[in-house]
């Protein structure tokens, strides 16, 4: 297991429930928050762009099918 070394894991994982996020695009969130320079708005920033990404992809395989 992942542990975060500068970020409050508890809010962390707050972050992680409040987003809507496929385990890899979690690992990325995790990933940017071991960083010594990582900052709370980046962390959702980065969450909320993921969880687009994911939204479009889904909705385009949907229209596919």
């Amino acid at each position: 297991m992942n542990t975060c070394n500068y970020i409050n894991s508890i809010a962390l994982g707050k972050l992680l429930k409040k987003y809507n996020l496929t385990p890899k695009n979690k690992q990325q969130v995790i990933l940017l928050a071991q960083r010594k320079t990582a900052t709370w708005s980046a962390l959702h920033r980065l969450a909320r762009k993921l969880e687009f990404k994911q939204s479009v992809a889904n909705q385009q395989h949907y229209q596919q099918q």
